[in-house]
């Protein structure tokens, strides 16, 4: 359970529509289609959920939960045990509000993305400008980013494309203190 001045933080952080300590909703984050068959072998429920849409939301969470005490466990689109709260007072950061497309530099052949953006939608828009992104092995829900700063990122086009963690120019990250 969240202390009350906690959750009030959370809700400061990214707006009250943004955030729920609802049973229901929280147990939604506990199963895992990869694991669950029953509730006895449910993840470890989280104390709340949240769902920032920016960077600097994101900043208030973290700050919000070292205030405090809590732990945080972010996640984009990926599904399993390891996505889950893990442990005892976990604030689960959604970031499906950060799905933007934020720049496709054709001449440069780059793109800057959030972290909920999958790769079938970066390949649509990367195709228009006449380029081709890596996908992995998971298929075209999988995110990008998620895959070069978080797994190893195979795919079938790897031999022409690399891996995904060989094609990461660099991030926007925000640290365990709060600061980007």
């Amino acid at each position: 359970m969240i202390a009350e001045k906690a959750y009030k933080a959370l809700e400061e952080a990214v707006g009250p529509e943004y955030v729920s300590r609802e049973p229901a909703v929280l147990d939604t984050y506990c199963w895992q289609t990869h694991i669950s068959q029953g509730p006895e072998i449910w993840t470890t429920r989280p104390v709340a959920v949240v769902l920032p849409a920016t960077t600097e939301e994101v900043q208030s969470v973290v700050r919000a939960c070292i205030e405090h005490g809590l732990k945080y466990k972010p996640f984009s689109v990926g599904w399993g045990g390891f996505a889950g709260a893990g442990k005892e007072d976990v604030v689960q950061v959604d970031l499906r509000r950060m799905d933007r497309i934020v720049e496709i530099d054709e001449k440069n052949m780059y793109a800057v993305v959030e972290p909920f953006v999958v790769a079938g939608v970066l390949q649509a828009e990367a195709m228009k400008v006449g380029l081709n992104t890596h996908i992995i092995g998971a298929g075209p829900g999988h995110s990008p980013l998620a895959s070069a700063t978080s797994m190893m990122g195979t795919g079938w086009d790897g031999i022409y494309m690399s891996t995904s963690f060989r094609n990461l120019l660099g991030v926007e990250w925000v640290l365990p203190s709060g600061e980007v």
